[in-house]
C-alpha cells in the first residue's frame, strides 16, 4: 500500500463502522481509501495547468488587440 503524501488523517463514521480518510491539504477534501490521495492531488495538478493555458491564451489575444 502507498503512502498518502498528507500526514492528515480523518476518521469517518457511517452505520457503526470508522474508515480512515486522508485529508486534502489544498481543498479540505477527504479521501477513502486514503491510497487515492494522490490520484486526487494530480487533477488539481491538470486542472491548474489547463487554467494557466487558458490564461495564457487570453493574455495573447489581450495583448494584439491593443
Amino acid at each position: 500500500m502507498e503512502t498518502p503524501i498528507s500526514n492528515v488523517f480523518v476518521d469517518i463514521h457511517v452505520d457503526n463502522q470508522t474508515y480512515r480518510a486522508a485529508m486534502c491539504p489544498r481543498c479540505g477534501t477527504k479521501i477513502y481509501p486514503a491510497n487515492l490521495l494522490q490520484a486526487h492531488l494530480e487533477r488539481h495538478r491538470r486542472r491548474d495547468l489547463a487554467l494557466e493555458e487558458e490564461l495564457r491564451k487570453l493574455q495573447l489575444v489581450m495583448g494584439r488587440m491593443r
